[in-house]
């Protein structure tokens, strides 16, 4: 015999996908709070009277603040005390940094090519390196700046049947930028990369049916660029790179 309830649906227990759901919504209302509360910050003037509220823009020493009532204003920087002015000099340096202001490009370079011949194999060897063009488009000095950068280099074997028998090498390095001036942009280089073509004199094979010739190419250079401990421009040649690879 069937069992009927005969509460209301209002007095129905509810299911546990129901219970989790309500779960997840306060939980979601409640991390929503936080974020929006984490916005807003007690100033100090200098006569040591407190207001809440949040910058929204900086200009100069002009300092645009909404407060907690909803009434937006422009205050001068100067107005607050010494830890608030600390604080506003931060959240400037921090907005800036946010707003994508630097530019990068590469160039890859290539050293003049050293010929040699032995065993019938006759090579080219010289060097390759990337120029890492960064400019800076604020009206801001930086400084303290490192240049993390990963390059691909397809290493091809010689005396391979296929060209994927070669093998793909991962070089990782860094190097430090002290000072970028506003407006202007800088050059840096990335070490250089031993690199070698190789080709079966007239008359030579391989035994095992190798192909005649080998290439070494870079495949891709993928760059990250830190001020101080911040993350402000991250770019690769091809673009996919930084999908496809892990860091």
């Amino acid at each position: 015999m069937k069992r009927f309830d005969n509460r209301s649906e209002s007095e129905q227990p509810l299911s546990m996908h129901t219970h989790r759901l309500a779960i997840l919504i306060l939980a979601l209302f409640m991390s929503s709070s936080v974020l929006q509360a984490a916005d807003f910050h007690t100033f100090k003037d200098t006569q040591g009277r407190e207001m809440e509220a949040k910058i929204t823009r900086i200009s100069g020493d002009d300092v645009y603040i909404e407060r907690r009532d909803g009434l937006s204003t422009k205050v001068k920087r100067s107005i607050f005390s010494k830890k608030d002015q600390s604080y506003i000099e931060e959240w400037a340096k921090e907005a800036l940094l946010k707003s994508d202001i630097l530019e990068v490009r590469f160039t890859e370079k290539k050293t003049d090519k050293h010929k040699a011949s032995s065993g019938g194999i006759k090579s080219e060897t010289y060097k390759s390196n990337n120029s890492i063009v960064i400019e800076n488009t604020a009206y801001e000095d930086l400084s303290d700046l490192t240049i993390e950068y990963l390059i691909l280099k397809f290493e091809d074997a010689i005396s391979a049947q296929k060209r994927s028998e070669g093998q793909i090498r991962r070089l990782k390095s860094n190097t430090t930028l002290k000072h970028l001036p506003k407006r202007s942009e800088v050059s840096v280089e990335t070490k250089p990369i031993p690199m070698m073509d190789t080709k079966l004199e007239s008359g030579y094979y391989f035994k095992n049916g190798g192909k005649e010739t080998s290439k070494d190419e870079i495949r891709g250079i993928w760059v990250k660029i830190y001020v101080g401990d911040t993350l402000v421009h991250e770019i690769s040649k091809p673009e996919n790179m930084m999908r496809k690879e892990a860091w």
